[in-house]
């Protein structure tokens, strides 16, 4: 027998879980980071779009109660006939 010859290695079951875990759990914590961070980055763009366009649009509450009233006195006219 060849005394030089080193005997086969052993892969402890552990320590190929932990070959496999490891990255797995790593690119998942960085997958979730990033995609948190993608969510920050577009809620901020869109609050930044709505407080754009928020002096576009007026709303202006007597406008739509005219059209209240309206179609309030159409749906009388209707009911008369």
């Amino acid at each position: 027998m060849n005394s030089t010859t080193a005997p086969p290695a052993i892969i402890d079951g552990d320590v190929a879980v932990g070959y496999v875990l490891v990255p797995f759990f790593l690119i998942t914590i960085i997958g979730i980071a990033a995609a948190v961070v993608m969510y920050i980055r577009k809620k901020k763009r869109i609050d930044r779009l709505r407080h754009q366009l928020l002096p576009v649009y007026t709303y202006d509450p007597s406008e739509e109660l005219n059209e209240a009233e309206q179609e309030m006195l159409w749906r009388e006219e209707d009911t008369r006939v």
